[in-house]
């Protein structure tokens, strides 16, 4: 009588019913986010030869897992993706494809992409659903579509990012090292800045950071004059704005709500502390009066701002602020009416229109654009 084999054991050998099932479910994790892992990967992980994942992705595509290998964005390297599911799988129109595929691959490499290796993932796993007219016609259109953001000198960290989203997910507590490019100057003010940053003081109650001082830039290049600070926040929101996240935040234990930019974020964990969020907050709803990302505390401000016909036409078009309206004077101008938090950001909109705006009204806004073309007109002749 023929001796009874005994069942190979060890993770090098063929895997159980259960041992199958754990390592499909494993595969199928990884392979529908953007790990998008190799054969080595999966081999080095289950302990077991190249020959035994080949098993798992043959039994995987038997029971109907749609599931193929193609080059990873970040490396090149052959890696497992799980095609995307029958309801992605019906063809979307040109202009459906260019929103969910090329607008994303436009802003990869820029600060909104927040994580660019899951931006990547999501659009290999879209484009491998597209039908291939459409896919083809996605391919004639590279290169002759674009989106120009202007990009910071000093970009977040992707890891960084996660924990943020993920304190703001769990409502947890976090503890960070924040760097300020701000550092308070000799002769500051009290409340009012200093000659070369007028302002910068009121914006630090809301940004986290102290007056600005002369010479100090975002890329870091002045470190000296940097401060670094540990502090403990309630991660209530983030938002992007003109070339940067930030972080709304109420600080510990004090109170106060700040905005912090995240690529100044040096280091941050969660910890065990949790906190609630009010209900019905949005960063929407946040911002509301905010003339870009600055939410001063106080009422808003009624701003009148005139604008010569040689630019009124491009600035109707646009939509500056919830509460903007234009009204067209008799002269040819046209007047510029919004209710903002603070004034200091819409000075410099002001002066960045240059001899084409007056202000109206409040006072306090001409007094600034004022005083700031005054420094200039000084910086000029050298004074």
């Amino acid at each position: 009588m023929a001796t009874k084999s005994k069942k190979p054991t060890g993770e090098k050998h063929r895997a159980d019913a259960v041992e199958m099932i754990q390592r499909i479910e494993r595969v199928k994790q990884l392979a529908s986010g953007h790990e998008q892992p190799t054969r080595a990967e999966l081999a080095a992980e289950w302990g077991v030869t190249t020959r035994a994942v080949s098993s798992v992705i043959e039994r995987m595509q038997a029971i109907g897992i749609e599931i193929v290998s193609q080059p990873r964005p970040r490396d090149g390297k052959m890696g497992y993706v799980v095609q995307a599911s029958d309801f992605l799988k019906q063809d979307l129109s040109v202009a459906e494809a260019v929103a969910s595929v090329l607008l994303t691959q436009s802003v990869l490499g820029t600060p909104l992409a927040p994580d660019n290796n899951a931006a990547a993932g999501g659009v290999h796993r879209i484009t491998a659903s597209l039908g291939k007219e459409v896919r083809g016609k996605l391919e004639l259109l590279e290169g002759r579509f674009a989106v120009r953001l202007l990009r910071a000198a000093q970009p977040h960290k992707p890891e960084i990012f996660r924990v943020v989203l993920d304190g703001i997910l769990e409502n947890r507590v976090l503890s960070m090292e924040y760097e300020s490019p701000y550092k308070p100057a000799k002769g500051t003010r009290a409340g009012g800045g200093t000659a070369n940053a007028p302002g910068a003081a009121s914006a630090a109650a809301v940004t986290g950071d102290e007056p600005a001082a002369s010479g100090v830039n975002s890329a870091g290049s002045l470190g000296k004059a940097r401060k670094v600070e540990t502090v403990q926040i309630e991660p209530w929101g983030v938002f992007f704005a003109r070339r940067s996240w930030y972080l709304i935040a109420r600080k510990r234990p004090g109170g106060e709500m700040r905005q912090y930019k995240i690529a100044r974020i040096k280091r941050v964990t969660a910890g065990s502390q949790t906190f609630e969020l009010p209900r019905g907050w949005t960063v929407d709803g946040y911002l509301k009066n905010a003339w870009e990302t600055i939410n001063s505390p106080g009422a808003p401000v009624k701003v009148v701002v005139d604008l010569s016909p040689t630019v009124a036409g491009n600035m109707v078009e646009t939509k500056w602020h919830e509460s903007q309206e234009f009204k067209p004077l008799s002269d040819g101008w046209v007047r510029f009416t919004a209710k903002v938090a603070g004034l200091d950001e819409i000075m410099w909109w002001v002066l960045g229109i240059g001899s084409n705006a007056r202000v109206v009204a409040p006072p306090e806004l001409r007094d600034k654009v004022h005083a700031e073309i005054r420094r200039m007109h000084a910086m000029i002749e050298g004074k």
